[in-house]
């Protein structure tokens, strides 16, 4: 054969192909795309259950547990405070105390009550003024105020106030109030004074929402010290 004939034999055999090829595409354009089948819905549940060997509690004892479980708690805190190890009193503070302030408040209650004056105490009461007054902060008031004591009362309101200054400053002011604490000394002052340093906006808002008076004027004057710097 030519060279020329296989030439214009392989050029045929290419059209033709290309012609084949371009009518496949063309109809398959025109049919529309079958969508992937959807997951298989879950069958439903079975009618047949199988009954439980262990009987169920009655509310009576969910109940009595409860108050074991938390009777528990507070004796494993006290044997804390009685060994004065540093190690077993913060396991007792860290994972203990905050369940037994969630679920029984009144045991802790209790629990300081019953504490002899000493450093077991004030070290108790302290931590429960901590925990207390970020969950349920009337709550917390209202068992400070009924501390016989007012070096106990005042005690326990520093370090509610300390704790609430660095997350609440707005708190920390009304509880400081509530024992009339930290005017006198300058320590609201100053509280006020590092609130406006990290956050003026939200320490100004919150002093033009409050009454006109001497004691707005004495931490409004901080908010416009540090105004002023700025």
């Amino acid at each position: 054969m030519k060279p020329t004939s296989i030439i214009t034999l392989s050029l045929t055999t290419l059209a033709a192909l290309a012609v084949m090829t371009g009518s496949a595409l063309w109809l398959g354009a025109g049919e529309p795309r079958k969508p992937y089948p959807k997951a298989t819905p879950p069958p439903p549940p079975s009618p047949v259950y199988t009954p439980s060997r262990e009987r169920a509690q009655t509310a009576r004892e969910i109940a009595a547990d409860a108050r074991r479980h938390n009777e528990l708690l507070a004796l494993e805190i006290e044997r804390a405070l009685v060994a004065r190890d540093p190690q077993q009193r913060e396991t007792a503070f860290t994972f203990l105390l905050p369940e037994l302030l969630q679920d029984a408040p009144e045991r802790a209650v209790v629990m300081v009550a019953h504490q002899e004056p000493g450093e077991a105490r004030d070290t108790l009461r302290n931590e429960v003024a901590r925990q207390w007054i970020t969950r349920d902060r009337d709550a917390a008031i209202m068992w400070m105020h009924s501390f016989e004591a007012e070096a106990e009362r005042h005690a326990s309101a520093r370090v509610a106030v300390d704790t609430l200054a660095a997350i609440a400053p707005e708190q920390a002011i009304y509880v400081a109030d509530q024992f009339g604490i930290g005017r006198d000394d300058g320590s609201l002052e100053h509280l006020v004074q590092i609130w406006a340093t990290a956050n003026l906006g939200e320490a100004t808002r919150w002093i033009e929402a409050q009454p006109d008076g001497p004691r707005t004027e004495q931490l409004r004057r901080r908010i416009e010290l540090v105004r002023a710097q700025r």
